[in-house]
């Protein structure tokens, strides 16, 4: 027999345990019980069948390791980690004589205020 705590937890009336009892009073707990754990099962399987392609919640993407520094000719010099299936790393050199248009353009295409550079 279910108690009046069980009965609550299953929006069952507590009051009509007194008026009910056997059979009768517990199947509808034991059908609530059952819908329960299946809700929770559906809920694990939405957690398991998550796509992190499409899904909406998803703000940061995977991303490779990611340096920025100067080279010894003064170039900025922008380097990824290599994949496991790369012989070294990629990375791209901006000559010195460029690296101010290149921030300018950047700081535009990110909406952020001008780095200041000069005018060209």
């Amino acid at each position: 027999m279910l108690d009046s705590i069980s009965a609550r937890k299953f929006n069952f009336d507590p009051d009509q345990l007194e008026q009910k009892s056997g059979k009768a009073l517990e199947e509808p707990l034991l059908a609530a019980a059952e819908e329960a754990a299946r809700d929770a099962r559906d809920k694990e399987r939405d957690y398991d069948d998550f796509d992190w392609s499409s899904d909406q919640s998803v703000v940061l993407r995977e991303q490779r390791a990611t340096a920025v520094y100067r080279n010894r000719w003064n170039g900025l010099v922008i380097r990824q980690e290599k994949s496991w299936d790369e012989e070294s790393d990629p990375f791209l050199v901006i000559t010195q004589e460029n690296c101010d248009v290149f921030v300018d353009r950047l700081c535009d295409l990110l909406g952020v205020p001008s780095a200041g550079g000069p005018t060209r």
